[in-house]
């Protein structure tokens, strides 16, 4: 919706009046200080003026607004003309780096079809060396080497006293993508805190795993701040006023 001049004009022309219609009932109530109808009219005289003038005040700055707006679309051309060496490079550079994107993207996914594959391929291999084992009346609990599987369907494995578990290929997939969001985006990154409970698992049945996968470099990131510093810096800036 437009606002127009006019309208602005018009509200605070009512607000004026209504501030003038206070000031009467302020002076009526200083004629009678004590009279319950002067000052109701008072009262009300006041509200309704201070009402009317925060409407102006509205209309006025959604009107001045309006017109930087119209006045920024109107040189809006003469911008784009003047900066056209800089769209142009901005246009080459997002193209470049998209193409990167796109590569890596696709690099990232073909990864993790892998990661899909060699994990189903473990859990297959690991579900029927339990069945060979348990078959043979070696089960897992019995000695260095054996297995069972649970009431719920899980596989436990011993060989030689070594253990070995089920992995879940997409667990793993998103134990791998926090460690890099951590180490790449942000230690507060919101992948990080929503993507822990699901991977406390695979640090439990697989603690081997941290030790034997590199963790990504992490990069430097600046010190987030704290609510309680940004307080006594707002302190010490108004002391030394």
């Amino acid at each position: 919706m437009n606002v127009t001049e006019e309208q602005v004009q018009q509200a605070e022309a009512k607000a004026s009046a209504a501030e003038e219609e206070r000031d009467a009932a302020a002076r009526g109530l200083e004629l009678s200080p004590y009279s319950d109808v002067a000052s109701m009219k008072h009262s009300e005289a006041s509200r309704l003026a201070a009402q009317l003038r925060a409407n102006a005040r509205e209309l006025r700055l959604a009107w001045e607004q309006q017109v930087e707006e119209e006045k920024r679309r109107a040189s809006r051309p003469e911008l784009e003309k003047a900066a056209a060496t800089e769209i142009r490079a901005a246009g080459r550079d997002m193209d470049v780096r998209w193409k990167v994107l796109v590569e890596a993207v696709t690099a990232a996914q073909a990864a993790l079809v892998v990661l899909a594959d060699a994990g189903v391929a473990y859990d297959e291999a690991l579900a029927g060396h339990v069945e060979v084992l348990a078959t043979a009346g070696l089960d897992f609990n019995g000695g260095g080497s054996g297995g069972e599987r649970s009431m719920l369907g899980a596989d436990r494995l011993k060989v030689k006293g070594r253990e070995f578990h089920p992995v879940e290929a997409g667990l793993l997939a998103a134990w791998a993508l926090r460690r890099v969001a951590e180490a790449r985006l942000s230690p507060n990154h919101h992948l990080v805190h929503g993507l822990e409970w699901q991977c406390r698992g695979v640090d439990l049945t697989h603690p081997e795993l941290g030790e034997q996968v590199k963790a990504p470099t992490a990069k430097t990131f600046p010190a987030p701040l704290r609510l309680a510093n940004a307080f006594q810096a707002e302190l010490a800036a108004r002391s030394a006023k």
